[in-house]
């Protein structure tokens, strides 16, 4: 999540089923194909041999298999387009990707048997499973495709106003979630205890709809050795932090560095008798950057009510966000911390804009754009037009 330029949690499925290789992103991708070569090579019982191809232009680079998306199992060079790993089974390993750095990325099942892996394809085949997630791939972009174009559409309307185009966006993505959980669940139900149920579980956990009540219910479904998956724990406790970190909910507090690198925490500026407004943000996030100009307009209009705003660098390092704060032209506080504030708050993509009443409890979340004007403004009302 971390990577993508677009990084609300509701998006994150949606990028997933339709990502492409790394170098189909630079041109149109191709279609899928069976490769026309015999496979004269076999694999020894217990092992997966992965066949895989590359173009030409990835020669003499390498190549590398990682599982639980980092640990670096193998790597190669790719020589005459082609290169070979073999690997034994490993019972937990339900995934796993090859990838060659800024250049191309395919994911895999690790399974035994023969596996054929083109580099610059969407799929793996060659083994019962590769060969159904291909399928099942397939079938998903067929049926997101209608969604993303109206979601392009969206984008490229002139007419519409930045609000206008995220009210719109997020209500596709709701539909298209509301017609994505039951074909998930199904998966599930049918391969509990491998790699497309822990796929399909992790698609689920991802929703936008999904609360903790029925993420530990949908967890509940799969065996021991799909729920107990590290994504799948991972995704559950930042369910588990916010339901803890709800609306009505006292704040949790956290400790970071400050744009001069002096120690700050949250607690400095929460419940301290004012409204504060806190932007979880990155120098490298769009979205993020976009809000940043919603902002400025809510310091101009409320800060002299009482309004604290405050930004959460997360998921960033010092120098690039130094650079933003002065590009964006940012004049409130920062509290610089990677991991911590998002763990602690669930939050799984950004910006996430959180208000905390004066007592420090949080009055809302997932706020932006007009959303934010709309929740001061409701609360200036009862507040004798102090905040």
């Amino acid at each position: 999540m971390k990577t993508n330029s677009w990084l609300r949690v509701g998006l994150v499925t949606l990028i997933a089923l339709t990502a492409t290789p790394m170098v189909a992103q630079r041109k149109k991708a191709t279609k899928r194909q069976t490769p026309k070569a015999t496979v004269v090579a076999k694999n020894k019982a217990g092992h997966y041999l992965i066949l895989g191809t590359a173009p030409s232009a990835a020669n003499g680079k390498w190549v590398y298999l990682t599982v639980n998306g980092k640990d670096a199992l193998d790597s190669v060079m790719i020589k005459g387009g082609k290169f070979s790993i073999e690997r034994p089974v490993v019972q937990e390993h339900l995934q796993a990707a090859l990838h060659v750095p800024r250049e191309y990325y395919l994911s895999l099942i690790p399974e035994e048997g023969t596996i054929i892996a083109p580099m610059e394809e969407n799929a793996a085949t060659g083994t019962p499973l590769n060969d159904l997630s291909a399928k099942l791939r397939e079938e998903d972009e067929a049926f997101v495709k209608p969604y993303t174009d109206r979601l392009k559409a969206i984008r490229m309307d002139e007419k519409l106003s930045a609000d206008e185009k995220e009210k719109a966006q997020d209500a596709i993505i709701e539909e298209l979630y509301g017609k994505l959980e039951p074909r998930y669940t199904a998966r599930l139900a049918e391969h509990p205890n491998d790699a497309i149920g822990f796929m399909a579980l992790r698609d689920l956990l991802g929703s936008t709809t999904m609360d903790l009540a029925k993420a530990e219910s949908c967890v509940a479904q799969a065996q021991p050795l799909v729920r107990n998956q590290a994504d799948i724990q991972k995704m559950l406790e930042s369910l588990r932090q916010r339901e803890a970190t709800k609306p009505g909910m006292p704040f949790v507090d956290f400790a970071g560095v400050d744009d001069s690198n002096k120690a700050v925490r949250l607690s400095d500026y929460v419940g301290k008798g004012h409204y504060v407004l806190v932007d979880f943000w990155a120098s490298w996030c769009g979205p993020c950057r976009r809000e940043i100009a919603h902002l400025k307009k809510v310091r101009d209009a409320y800060t002299d009510k009482g309004l604290v705003i405050l930004g959460a660098v997360v998921w960033d390092e010092m120098e690039a966000h130094l650079k933003a704060m002065k590009e964006l032209e940012i004049t409130w506080p920062q509290i610089l911390n990677k991991d911590e504030p998002t763990n602690l708050y669930g939050i799984q993509g950004i910006p996430q804009i959180i208000l905390f009443a004066p007592d420090g409890k949080i009055v809302a979340r997932d706020l932006r754009g007009k959303a934010i004007n709309d929740k001061l403004d409701e609360i200036l009302k009862t507040t004798e037009g102090k905040l």
